[in-house]
């Protein structure tokens, strides 16, 4: 691939990270807001409560750690510029399931192991000490799992263009 054509590929990439960054953050936090059973979670940002503000931010962070490797695709992958952005974009949604599935599970796990404690009624009453926990093993989970899921992301689009 050319300089130039490298060029208008981290130009494409710049603007197809940012639409489908915010995208996949607005996702992330609806399907989150799916798995919190009874609670309305829009509802207790709206009326101020931090705790809920900081376990979505959370999500949002740990969605971009996550999805990070994929738009760190190497443009040397191949010649067609067309091939490494259809990569990518196929990788933001293969990444944003990833991403999404393993926040859920982690979030449940460590519910579970807790047992004493109801995160999600603690998060309603605004507890920013049971938000600033959630909060950590959200973003311990996707920071450690980032590496794998860019390792998939890079084989599937080696896969593609072999």
């Amino acid at each position: 691939m050319s300089e130039f054509g490298q060029l208008l590929v981290s130009v494409a990439n710049i603007i197809i990270a940012i639409i489908l960054g915010v995208l996949a953050s607005y996702v992330g936090v609806w399907l989150f807001t799916r798995s919190t059973r009874h609670l309305d979670d829009w509802a207790e940002v709206r009326r101020g409560n931090a705790a809920m503000g900081v376990v979505m931010g959370a999500v949002i962070v740990g969605i971009a750690i996550i999805l990070r490797p994929v738009v760190d695709l190497p443009l040397t992958i191949t010649a067609n510029a067309i091939l490494v952005l259809a990569g990518e974009m196929v990788g933001i949604v293969v990444g944003l399931v990833l991403a999404l599935s393993a926040i859920v599970f982690s979030v449940g796990l460590f519910g579970r192991l807790v047992g004493d404690i109801d995160e999600l009624y603690e998060l309603q009453n605004g507890n920013l000490a049971v938000a600033a926990i959630m909060a950590g093993v959200i973003l311990a989970v996707s920071w450690l799992i980032s590496g794998a899921v860019g390792s998939i992301i890079h084989w599937f689009i080696a896969f593609l263009a072999a």
